[in-house]
């Protein structure tokens, strides 16, 4: 349900924001939020843009230790069974 809220919510913020626009105000606020817009909308995209990068860097990140760990574990796994097998030898002599 929590994806929902989260779709309802930006429903009814996209409804606000369009609503604010379209409807006649007086020509000064008007003029004063496109400013405003304009100047924020390099910041915002710049933002999401340097967040979605830590998030591709965080994920590439992470596969690469699955695989690394992946592989030392097999390799760890074919010492441990050397070792095994002398330590048994070696308590039967």
């Amino acid at each position: 349900m929590k994806g929902y809220g989260e779709i309802l919510i930006g429903v009814v913020l996209v409804i606000v924001g369009i609503g604010i626009l379209v409807l006649p105000q007086i020509q000064f606020f008007r003029d004063a939020l496109i400013t405003v817009i304009l100047g924020a909308i390099p910041i915002i995209v710049l933002v999401v843009g340097a967040v979605f990068l830590m998030i591709g860097v965080s994920d590439v990140r992470e596969k690469g230790e699955e695989i690394e760990g992946i592989s030392e574990g097999s390799e760890k796994g074919e010492e441990k069974e050397d070792i095994s097998e002398g330590s048994e030898k070696g308590e039967g002599d």
